[in-house]
């Protein structure tokens, strides 16, 4: 692969390369420039976004042969809001597949966000393995229910109407009252706000008595066949039974209603999947399909650290520990990051003298800091290597969370 290392350049790209990058991106996945372009420039993420490219000099000149966007968001992490980067549209052209392009522009990303200091950088992945091998780990599942609208509930007499902008503000509310951060979830400021009504114009909405007790933000997948839900939010069972009666009436319209959430939601939506008494004991109501979520990994490990643990309380029993990432391509994390506490809270600085170290990978740090599986799980599997003193601190400062990435916030 050295034969066109020194050939190539990755950097940011300049506002007016953007129809440059615009091509590559459409290139890349089969889309069409003139529908592409509109949502290109009217992204309410367009001018924080990073977008970088990696140029290749051929023929005495170069060519823009791979892109990827770096989208800034903040996630919730158990109480924690810890901003991190989105990896998004990571395209190569077709005729330069296969060369080694998109990794060398990611490894070189992750070097500027390191030198940034970013704590994280988060992916939907195409292919976990490819990301796997670059640092990237992945850290949630989700479950994915499919139903006719037939297998729906039928609740009759309440109908949902397509939302106006003058109802925003009350989507807003009812998210903030009913929907408590969850790991994994995306911290809902204006712009984020702003992305999802540009981004989702299918939002219908329940009014009892004048107030927005239910909304749900859908789109299509399958040509139209399948009418994935986004999100589907209620404040009491009317609501809800309102919702799930909307969508039942749409059998002429789609083939499949899709749900995509937290497992542990899966029985708050109260499907109980018959249209008819069930004949048959082996015939499930419904068929549910865990799947892997998103990907993460670690940028600047200190960084990332103070996001989860500076200034918490110091728990009963706590040992200071050093914390060193054997990172291939991140060479910086390899050196040690003290935690420890000053006047009863958590602080995360300086190499502690004398201090055991907890000696992991990227991929494990992952995993722990996200919370994917318990540290005792973590051990027994043989993801974390951490020595038996550590254990009891490390599973109240990195407790089991089940991170979901749920589809409203998909980037």
């Amino acid at each position: 692969m050295l034969w066109w290392r020194a050939e190539t350049e990755a950097r940011r790209v300049a506002p007016d390369e953007s129809e440059w990058f615009l091509r590559v991106l459409c290139a890349g996945f089969g889309l069409d420039m003139s529908t592409a372009r509109r949502y290109f420039y009217d992204d309410p993420y367009f001018e924080v976004n990073q977008r970088w490219g990696l140029w290749l000099s051929e023929r005495g000149g170069q060519t823009l042969v791979s892109i990827l966007t770096a989208v800034p968001l903040t996630m919730w992490i158990g109480t924690r809001r810890v901003p991190f980067y989105g990896i998004a549209g990571v395209a190569t052209l077709p005729d330069y597949r296969r060369r080694g392009f998109a990794s060398e522009l990611l490894r070189q990303v992750l070097r500027s966000l390191y030198r940034e200091g970013a704590s994280l950088a988060i992916l939907q992945a195409f292919n976990h393995e490819f990301y796997r091998k670059l640092g990237w780990e992945t850290v949630g599942g989700i479950a994915h229910v499919r139903l006719s609208p037939k297998q729906l509930p039928r609740f009759d007499g309440e109908s949902l109407r397509k939302a106006s902008t003058a109802d925003y503000e009350a989507v807003k509310r009812l998210h903030t009252q009913c929907k408590p951060p969850r790991t994994g979830s995306l911290v809902r400021d204006e712009r984020r706000w702003e992305y999802l009504f540009w981004n989702l114009p299918n939002l219908w909405v329940y009014e009892q008595g004048g107030q927005i007790t239910g909304y749900l933000f859908y789109d299509f997948l399958d040509s139209g066949w399948t009418l994935r839900v986004r999100e589907m939010v209620w404040s009491n069972e009317r609501a809800r039974r309102a919702i799930l009666g909307w969508l039942s009436a749409n059998e002429e319209s789609v083939q499949q209603v899709e749900f995509q959430l937290p497992v542990a939601e899966v029985a708050s939506l109260g499907l109980l999947g018959w249209s008819a008494p069930p004949t048959e004991p082996s015939q499930p109501f419904y068929t549910i399909q865990v799947l892997p979520n998103f990907m993460a990994r670690p940028v600047h490990a200190p960084t990332l650290l103070r996001a989860l643990l500076e200034g918490m309380p110091v728990p009963e029993g706590f040992q200071p520990f050093n914390l060193r990432v054997r990172d291939r391509i991140l060479k910086g994390n390899d050196e040690m990051t003290g935690i420890g506490a000053d006047e009863g809270l958590l602080k995360v600085g300086a190499a502690l003298p004398d201090a055991p170290v907890l000696s992991l990978t990227p991929t494990s740090l992952a995993m722990l800091a996200l919370g994917t599986m318990s540290v005792a799980e973590l051990r027994a599997r043989h993801i974390l290597n951490a020595p038996e003193s550590l254990a009891d601190t490390l599973e109240m400062l990195f407790p089991e969370r089940k991170p979901c990435l749920a589809p409203i916030d998909f980037f």
